[in-house]
């Protein structure tokens, strides 16, 4: 062989996905931040619903008459769980999303 030996270059996976594929520290830190923000959001969904549902019998004495009530549990109780699941689902979507951010970040500024 008369020529200088080529070299193979293999594409490298980025660093970041590659710590959190194979659990390393680094990548258990990047989870664990995911998640915590995750439990985060779905306990502040669960504490404004545990607060709706805590007043909801003051709220019924106030009122006295049973067709309010009824009125109240058959119609007003179901746009305001659809608003907490509407906040809940976007939140959720918008931690996902700086997650993805955070992971792509240090893949460029750390990767090969």
């Amino acid at each position: 062989m008369t020529g200088e030996p080529r070299r193979v270059h293999r594409p490298q996976r980025p660093l970041t996905r590659w710590e959190i594929d194979e659990q390393t520290t680094l990548g258990a830190a990047y989870v664990r931040s995911l998640m915590r923000g995750q439990l985060r959001t779905g306990l502040a969904a669960f504490a404004v619903l545990a607060l709706l549902l805590a007043t909801l019998p003051l709220f019924f004495g106030a009122l006295g008459s049973a067709t309010v009530v009824w009125a109240a549990l058959g119609f007003a109780a179901y746009p305001v769980l659809v608003v907490i699941a509407w906040w809940y689902v976007r939140r959720a979507e918008r931690n996902e999303s700086d997650f993805a951010r955070l992971v792509e970040g240090a893949e460029h500024r750390g990767g090969p």
